[in-house]
């Protein structure tokens, strides 16, 4: 399979999403990565997510035995201090990204990972509280 046809079943795979387009601000490259690459993949893999994160969370207990407050506590900490979890789940997205999106990552790493880990999380909260 060529690079273009990896790419082209890449993007033809993900989700549409909706969003509302940002002004011109310094910003913008990584608001619109966000927008228009993170998003859908997230969308996209969301049920392997919640799978990765049940299978590799760092708990004593089963999950769903757990009180929200715990569950908050042990997600928040899991994001914190599991750093398996979080390179598996980044490199989980990372490889949904085509070669030109890859050039941007490389060029946003720090921000545009920052960004990853907190949409993630809020994922994960929303959907296994």
């Amino acid at each position: 399979m060529s690079t273009g046809s990896r790419d082209n079943f890449l993007l033809n795979s993900r989700p549409v999403i909706k969003y509302v387009e940002i002004s011109n601000t310094a910003d913008f490259v990584v608001e619109d990565f966000q927008n228009n690459v993170l998003r859908p993949i997230l969308k996209f893999q969301n049920d392997l997510f919640i799978k990765l994160f049940m299978k590799y969370s760092h708990t004593k207990q089963s999950f769903k035995t757990l009180e929200l407050e715990v569950k908050l506590k042990v997600i928040d900490d899991n994001f914190k201090r599991n750093s398996n979890l979080r390179q598996l789940l980044l490199g989980s997205v990372i490889a949904f990204f085509t070669t030109d999106e890859f050039v941007t990552y490389d060029n946003f790493t720090n921000e545009i990972n920052k960004r990853i880990f907190s949409m993630l999380k809020a994922r994960l909260k929303d959907q296994l509280i």
